[in-house]
């Protein structure tokens, strides 16, 4: 009787330390591909003539200023996607893109088309979110703004700040009309 009693609490012992055992498991610690991350820099391109409509770019090359690598190689598009940088947190930050449209362009299809840069300076503050163990922490760019280097022949004509905070890319961030 004793025997059996003892097998009983055994049992019941041993069910219970695999139960908690099993309700103190966690999940994977994997980040999720659909969790969100930093977000880039959404850019569209307008026509200055009708506000409205979308305009591409021709042969558009874009870099960071002083940086010779492409972020945005001999491509015709109404929009780019661009990094920005994260020099300090919660100060205000600046990056410098180096746009340029029609980049050695066959001046025999169209003699008055002439390769163009323009230089762009985004400002903002960028803020980290915690997202989970998984995933850490993503930038959060706060106080967005944009300006346009002035020179002899700009092609971008006006820029404008659709949303002063990217904490997603669902949509443009900046319009640039040209």
């Amino acid at each position: 009787m004793k025997q059996i009693k003892l097998h009983q609490n055994i049992k019941i012992l041993l069910s219970l330390l695999i139960i908690v055992s099993l309700w103190s498991c966690e999940r994977d610690d994997i980040c999720a591909s659909t969790t969100s991350t930093t977000p880039h820099l959404i850019i569209r391109f307008y026509n200055i003539n009708a506000n409205s409509e979308t305009k591409t770019v021709r042969r558009m090359d874009v870099t960071a200023e002083g940086n010779p690598k492409y972020i945005v190689n001999d491509k015709t598009t109404d929009s780019i996607v661009l990094p920005l940088r994260v020099d300090a947190l919660d100060i205000l930050n600046t990056s410098r893109f180096v746009l340029t449209k029609d980049r050695d362009y066959d001046t025999d299809d169209d003699p008055n088309t002439v390769s163009n840069a323009d230089i762009i300076e985004v400002k903002y503050t960028p803020e980290l979110i915690y997202v989970s163990r998984a995933c850490g922490y993503k930038s959060v760019f706060n106080n967005l703004s944009a300006t346009r280097e002035t020179d002899l022949s700009n092609w971008i004509i006006d820029i404008q700040v659709i949303k002063d905070t990217i904490n997603n890319e669902n949509a443009a961030h900046i319009n640039i009309y040209h």
